[in-house]
């Protein structure tokens, strides 16, 4: 609300009790206080209606959204509430939240968002494996992926190992693999569907056999491979019962010739499978 025409009341009332004093139209009074200190007055008419005014501090309403703004050194904080949406800005930091079902707020780097029951947080990926595995199944995970770590299967070409867990699908067979295993297996255009492949069973221990056993003509290289392969197989016999070793792939002849999937599997006792994964290449 104006306050000029306070002020020029005010002044018609001193006009009126004291004719010698000489009038004035501007709207600062300049003078002495009581305590003979100068004092002055200043009004400035702030808009009720049309654009913000600018400055300090800006106010603008337009239908039901309000803005209030205020600077305070080198952080500014702004308030913006329109509807059911609320943004808050603070320095570098936005916090932005939407009532409703969906919420996202961002701090900085990280950013959480929520969508009814579901909340992500930060940049982090992360996968805690199939659903459903047990506290054993995740627990022979974690100590599979550090043991097999940076260890090669060696053959024509060396391949990595992966860990992998399914839940609830214990016992696996050479008449189940394919339904069981089969979503684990990468086929190439140049190899024979799944469903033709051939599937072996063997003694797991046998790979272990050829990587531990150390021979005459090792270097330091098998030497520290045994020691990768003797822990593999300690983690193995340590979380896992059951224990079976399947190899799948293109037949030739009387064996398995190509890139041919190998894996090792284990039971947990409460029925969920864990195992290794590699590839080993026989031609």
């Amino acid at each position: 609300m104006s306050i000029r025409p306070r002020l020029l009341a005010t002044f018609a009332v001193v006009l009126a009790c004291s004719p010698t004093e000489p009038a004035t139209t501007d709207d600062s009074t300049d003078g002495t206080g009581t305590d003979g200190t100068d004092a002055t007055t200043t009004s400035t008419s702030v808009p009720t209606t049309g654009e913000p005014t600018t400055g300090d501090g800006t106010v603008s309403a337009t239908g039901d959204s309000t803005t209030d703004a205020s600077t305070t050194g080198d952080t500014t904080t702004e308030a913006i509430t329109s509807s059911d949406d609320t943004t808050t800005t603070t320095g570098d930091e936005t916090t932005t939240t939407t009532t409703g079902d969906d919420t996202t707020t961002t701090t900085g780097d990280d950013t959480t968002t929520t969508t009814g029951d579901t909340t992500t947080t930060g940049d982090t990926d992360s996968t805690t494996g199939d659903e459903g595995l047990g506290a054993a199944a995740e627990a022979a995970i974690d100590a599979l992926e550090v043991a097999v770590d940076g260890v090669l299967w060696t053959s024509e070409s060396d391949y990595p190992w992966t860990v992998f867990g399914l839940a609830d699908a214990a016992p696996v067979t050479v008449d189940n693999f394919k339904e069981l295993i089969g979503p684990l297996i990468v086929v190439e255009d140049w190899e024979a569907p799944l469903e033709e492949q051939v599937i072996e069973e063997e003694p797991w221990q046998d790979i272990f056999l050829d990587m531990t056993t150390p021979q005459d003509w090792w270097t330091d290289y098998e030497l520290m491979r045994a020691e990768q392969y003797e822990a593999i197989q300690e983690v193995l016999e340590t979380h896992l019962i059951n224990l079976k070793m399947f190899r799948i792939g293109e037949q030739s002849g009387m064996w398995l010739s190509g890139a041919i999937d190998m894996f090792v599997i284990g039971e947990t006792a409460d029925g969920d499978l864990v195992g290794i994964q590699t590839i080993t290449v026989e031609t």
